[in-house]
């Protein structure tokens, strides 16, 4: 599943097309993904999402952080926003988070 779900994340690049110009076909699978799994898949996807919303690649964090947002995971999205607060370039990340929770908002 671990393979399944990072390819998710990579496919369709994003900013590769008007259609995912920010993830939102990225969002859009995991969620659907996360949706089609038994409640023990579920959880150890959940895992994978929190610990990818606290990567220093970008493109993973945001993505998670919108996730995260649309399933309604504020424990796991307030835990992305304080390691963000940690980081060298915290406003930068934090930027691209309020990116990920719009992207959710508006196309899951």
């Amino acid at each position: 599943m671990e393979e399944e779900i990072l390819h998710l994340y990579q496919e369709p690049a994003i900013g590769a097309s008007y259609t995912n110009t920010y993830g939102e076909e990225n969002i859009r699978n995991l969620l659907d993904k996360y949706h089609s799994l038994d409640s023990e898949g579920m959880q150890q996807m959940m895992k994978m999402v929190v610990n990818f919303s606290q990567s220093t690649d970008l493109a993973t964090s945001f993505v998670s952080v919108g996730v995260l947002h649309a399933l309604g995971q504020n424990e796991g999205v307030a835990e992305a926003y304080s390691w963000a607060n940690t980081q060298e370039d915290a406003e930068r990340i934090i930027n691209h988070f309020e990116i990920g929770k719009s992207v959710a908002d508006y196309f899951s």
